[in-house]
């Protein structure tokens, strides 16, 4: 058997059509263009598990072999008796990973992008048994696997069911007809660490992991069931009315026509009903429907990073002869609009403090568990960061903490590096493959926010250049169709060779860049940009007004900057800060940290404070990285980008992130004038749904120096402001010392801590008050921190 099958037909086609052909398929499909070359076309598809139903669980103990196998794959599977030989292995978790004693420069050819360096055939084969249970008779038996990474063929007691060649998706096989309920039965994986579609999933990062690389089961469902859901809760412009609107598929795997009753009804975040809607269905046997829906859900609350308020959609399958069946899907609701070039989130102002996130656990690799996610975000949302974007398409489990936990995804699909494949047509279906699956997900989740296609890509030459766009705008396209709801971006490449840095303007909704800032500055003062269209180079130009003709929305994100090899060992390497637009000087010894908070500074302020920008992710969360975290690791990139380290304890980057990032923002110094006796402070409020009136003031003050830091009363000030606004906040010299310390004209520090609705605390920040003869240079410079101060 071949490592990727050929279809089982093959259809001639105009790429324009090759949409609806994905989007329709049932089985593998080879299709050939009119335009020339040919591509291979995969379904998509997997029936929502039922709520509060016994599923098999394929998470544990598999027994493994590794290529090179001493028999073909259907011999070693028939053989039962031969697995008691092979080794044991925890799935999901690694089979293959990086080893980190092993350095590259001794691995002939090592390539971590193209992984040329290992053999086509290389790789596993995973196996074990299981017991169907036996009350699943008469029902359809699904098989999910929802990650093969980086892909493997499948096999169910010796057959081969299905192949799944993208490495980040979920696959499901019905194997009702080759199953015997009570029964026991055999699966398999024959895993493969390298294939011709693998770059698209970014092995760079992922250290030659091969494995489940998410979880895997069996489950069940009746004859006429729920076949997918696709429907989007939708805020009303007066942002409180919420809808839910969309297409219910029902399908009926009966050999008679069924009579079956759909009924949805909507919860609120304690069970209680809140609107209910019932049709009844007719659907034909071996066939499916769809169903539109639609529900007017009144006033809801709506959903944000800062007031993750969730709902419940419950839908009620019921049919005469089989058990009534419920799925149960988790909705938000929020309206996110672009309105003259700014982006709003239920009416305000909204602004994306975010990070990129790598699927990596320091031990099993891809397959990062829920617990170790939930405690990602909870650490995210202690740094005061409310949004992520994927570096990788992300388990449905990070998802879904996002939701719950509140945090604003830019979910990436997977296209990664491709300026060396995307112009050949034999790509195509693996990206739409890739797109589809992802889309159809995810699109649900409320706090999913943007699409991010692929990660830089950008054609060689001028030659390649017209089918290489015209295969993005494909892939534009699809996204489209799949989630007409949200915007979508493309991130390009950062500076490199001849290019120093791309704004990428020219597709998708919302632009991006990486790295650098100078094409975005020149950009907002002139009007006009000129942004490479290969790597030769050869360039175009264009004004504001065309790309806003061209459908860009006028609000831009950088998807990647501050990349800093955060060793936290290191702290006097100002060198260790790269692809920067202000270079630190190398040899300064200057403080780490200090050089940090200068760049993350200079660079997260320039998107915070242009309101046409949605935000920005910071390059990375936590590095991908192989051995103890407190010992050697052999990382993806030679780096330890992360803020973080695999563990999850803070580096010193981390509580620059947490400042840099607070919602609330403090004025640094103040001057103080005789007879005065109040301070008062522009203190401005980028949170999104919370005014700060609903926040604690806590200030403290002590006396002048050596005694500056020294504080032990406090007094809670009164402090309001709307969300996306300046406030004015007045904070009286309560403490008689400080008082005195000012008028014998040494500076104080008036210390505040702003605790949020929950207690949660934003900030601790530190306001020195200089009184009006102190020097102004004292005044104006900036406070360094660390040996610098000296």
């Amino acid at each position: 058997m071949s490592i990727q099958q050929a279809g089982q037909s093959v259809h001639t086609l105009v790429k324009a059509e090759v949409i609806d052909h994905q989007l329709t398929l049932a089985t593998t499909r080879t299709v050939t263009f009119v335009e020339g070359g040919s591509t291979t076309l995969r379904p998509v598809g997997w029936v929502p598990e039922l709520a509060g139903a016994a599923t098999v669980s394929l998470d544990g103990e598999w027994a493994v072999t590794r290529w090179p196998f001493p028999a073909d794959e259907a011999a070693l599977l028939g053989a039962q008796q031969g697995m008691a030989s092979w080794e044991s292995v925890q799935q999901p978790g690694p089979v293959f990973w990086y080893d980190p004693e092993q350095s590259p420069d001794g691995i002939p050819g090592w390539n971590r992008v193209t992984l040329e360096h290992i053999d086509p055939d290389d790789g596993a084969l995973l196996c074990r048994t299981l017991t169907v249970p036996a009350a699943w008779a008469g029902k359809r038996i699904l098989l999910r696997f929802e990650g093969i990474y980086p892909a493997g063929r499948i096999y169910w007691d010796g057959q081969p069911v299905a192949e799944q060649w993208s490495g980040l998706t979920p696959i499901e096989v019905d194997v009702t007809e080759m199953t015997a309920p009570g029964g026991q039965h055999t699966v398999a994986v024959r895993c493969y660490r390298r294939h011709p579609s693998v770059q698209l999933d970014m092995p760079r990062h992922a250290m030659e992991f091969t494995g489940l690389a998410r979880t895997a089961f069996l489950h069940a469902v009746e004859p006429v069931h729920i076949g997918d859901i696709n429907l989007f809760s939708l805020l009303a412009d007066d942002y409180c009315t919420g809808t839910i609107s969309g297409e219910v598929s029902l399908r009926n795997a009966a050999g008679q026509d069924a009579r079956a009753t759909l009924t949805a009804r909507l919860l609120d975040a304690d069970d209680r009903l809140v609107v209910e809607h019932q049709c009844a269905v007719v659907v034909a046997a071996g066939s499916s429907i769809a169903q539109s829906l639609s529900m007017h859900a009144g006033v809801v609350a709506p959903w944000s990073a800062e007031c993750p308020v969730l709902y419940t959609l419950e839908l009620h399958v019921s049919c005469p002869g089989q058990a009534e069946q419920r799925v149960r899907q988790r909705m938000g609701f929020r309206r996110f609009e672009i309105v003259s070039e700014r982006p709003l989130l239920n009416g305000n102002p909204v602004k994306f403090r975010g990070v990129n996130h790598l699927t990596c656990h320091p031990e099993s690799g891809m397959y990062t568990p829920k617990p170790w996610l939930r405690q990602n975000l909870i650490m995210m949302k202690r740094a005061n960061i409310n949004a992520i974007r994927t570096h990788f398409t992300s388990p449905r489990e990070l998802v879904d903490l996002c939701d719950e936990l509140g945090i604003y995804l830019l979910q990436e699909l997977p296209i990664d590096w491709g300026h060396t494949y995307l112009f050949d047509p034999v790509h195509l279906g693996p990206v739409l493959h890739r797109l589809h699956a992802g889309v159809r997900r995810d699109r649900h989740h409320p706090s999913l926010m943007v699409w991010s296609v692929g990660n830089e890509n950008m054609a060689r030459t001028e030659e390649e250049y017209g089918v290489f766009m015209e295969h993005m705008h494909l892939f534009h396209a699809l996204v489209k169709r799949l989630d007409p709801q949200r915007p979508t971006m493309f991130p390009p490449p950062g500076p490199a060779n001849k290019i120093a840095g791309i704004f990428e303007a020219r597709m998708g909704e919302i632009a991006d860049i990486h790295y650098s800032f100078n094409l975005i500055r020149e950009f907002n003062e002139t009007g006009v940009v000129t942004n490479p269209r290969t790597w030769e180079p050869t360039f175009e130009t264009h004004t504001r007004q065309q790309l806003l003709d061209q459908g860009w929305s006028g609000v831009w994100f950088s998807s990647e900057y501050g990349i800093t090899n955060h060793q936290a060992d290191l702290l006097h390497a100002p060198y260790l800060g790269i692809i920067a637009d202000i270079q630190e000087d190398s040899l300064s010894g200057k403080n780490s940290q200090q050089a940090f908070y200068d760049r993350l500074a200079r660079e997260w302020g320039y998107m915070r404070d242009d309101p046409t920008c949605l935000g920005g992710a910071y390059f990375c969360w936590i590095a991908g990285g192989v051995g103890d975290p407190w010992g050697w690791t052999r990382w993806g990139e030679d780096a330890d980008w992360g803020v973080l380290t695999g563990d999850l304890t803070p580096k010193p980057a981390f509580w620059v992130v947490r400042e840099l990032f607070s919602p609330v923002h403090f004025p640094a110094r103040v001057t103080w004038h005789p007879g005065q006796t109040a301070l008062t402070l522009a203190v401005r409020n980028d949170y999104n749904c919370i005014d700060l009136a609903a926040c604690t003031l806590r200030t403290q003050m002590g006396g002048g120096p050596p005694w500056i830091g020294c504080m032990q009363p406090w007094r809670d000030i009164p402090i309001a402001g709307a969300p996306g606004s300046v406030a004015t906040v007045e904070i009286p010299l309560w403490n008689a010392g400080s008082l005195q310390a000012l008028e014998n004209g040494n500076p104080i520090a008036c210390r505040c801590t702003l605790l949020d609705p929950q207690g949660f605390r934003v900030l601790m920040t530190d306001i020195l008050v200089f009184p009006e003869d102190v020097a102004q240079a004292s005044r104006q410079e900036a406070m360094p921190l660390g040996p610098d101060a000296e």
